[in-house]
């Protein structure tokens, strides 16, 4: 009886050794968690340098969970993000560097669809998406946020014109021409970095498949908080690309906050004022829909849309007051 030849079997995908560099202030538990995926994940010769402080024990959590490819140094208050990063590529090793945050958790998929266009050689920079981490199943606003990414990853070009600074990969080569975060940056490191990146001529990729599980906003307070953050960085950091369209959604967002009085004005001019309100809504609804939203939260998309219209406005408050322009 002959033998049936032996199927070859697929070599194992590459892994290449990287540096992430993390600044972490003030995560307390979350970052044992981070460190502990980083370690699960077993990848040949990676290596994690994490800057690591703050008013909690953060430091010491960090500290005590130290080797296995994990070095923990000392942010000190004032330091921020920027300074922070500076620091760890001192001690970084490797030619392939990971950026991520402390909130975030380690998979090794993950890390894996996002280095593979640096790995082929097709891009110096690249970067990816994120989405809630398990624990955040069923909360509305975790989900609510998440469902709009849908809609905006599958629309995304195969090239950015920004990086997610929770995950993002980039050689030497490429930092060092973006300039090394030689620069102060109070807030807006991701912006800032990509723009540099663009500046040197290195196209950033874009992995929509790619998608590291982070801690979301999952309260009003902490969606508006970050919401506000982002929406001013566009104006820090690109006023003359970004200012029109966000002053027209700042009008926009007046309008949709002035509904409950447009309803008390005579028709059709009320009815007419209401228009951008009920279409802001439409809107968020079809990203609901298209992103696969739970009843819990489609029942709350009217509230969630008013937070992103506070939002918008607190932006806007923040940019043009200069004691909060450059607060992160």
């Amino acid at each position: 009886m002959q033998q049936a030849p032996a199927t070859a079997q697929p070599d194992p995908p590459t892994l290449p050794p990287f540096t992430a560099l993390v600044a972490a202030w003030g995560e307390g538990p979350q970052v044992e968690a981070h460190i502990e995926s980083f370690k699960a994940m077993r990848w040949p010769g990676a290596e994690l340098i994490l800057v690591a402080g703050g008013k909690d024990d953060t430091y010491a959590r960090a500290k005590a969970l130290e080797g296995d490819g994990v070095r923990v140094l000392e942010q000190k208050p004032g330091m921020g993000k920027q300074r922070s990063l500076r620091e760890a590529l001192k001690h970084a090793r490797h030619d392939l560097i990971f950026l991520t945050d402390a909130d975030c958790l380690f998979e090794r998929e993950v890390l894996q669809k996002l280095f593979a266009p640096i790995v082929e050689g097709r891009y110096q920079a690249v970067t990816g998406g994120s989405r809630p981490l398990p624990s955040q199943a069923g909360n509305p606003l975790a989900d609510y946020e998440r469902a709009r990414e849908v809609t905006f990853f599958a629309n995304h070009p195969a090239e950015s014109d920004g990086i997610l600074g929770r995950n993002a990969a980039l050689t030497r080569r490429a930092l060092e021409q973006a300039g090394d975060f030689a620069e102060d940056v109070p807030t807006g490191t991701d912006y800032h970095l990509a723009k540099k990146l663009l500046e040197a001529g290195h196209k950033i990729g874009f992995v929509r498949e790619s998608l590291i599980p982070s801690e979301y906003p999952d309260t009003p307070r902490s969606y508006l908080q970050r919401r506000r953050r982002w929406v001013k960085n566009l104006l820090v950091h690109d006023p003359q690309k970004n200012r029109a369209a966000l002053i027209q959604s700042a009008a926009l967002a007046a309008l949709v906050l002035l509904a409950p009085v447009w309803l008390l004005l005579p028709k059709p001019l009320g009815w007419v004022l209401l228009l951008p309100a009920l279409a802001a809504l439409a809107l968020r609804y079809r990203d609901m829909l298209r992103g696969g939203a739970s009843l819990r939260t489609l029942l709350r998309v009217p509230y969630f849309t008013v937070l992103d219209q506070i939002g918008v406005l607190g932006a806007l408050w923040d940019y043009y007051d200069p004691k909060r322009r450059r607060k992160w």
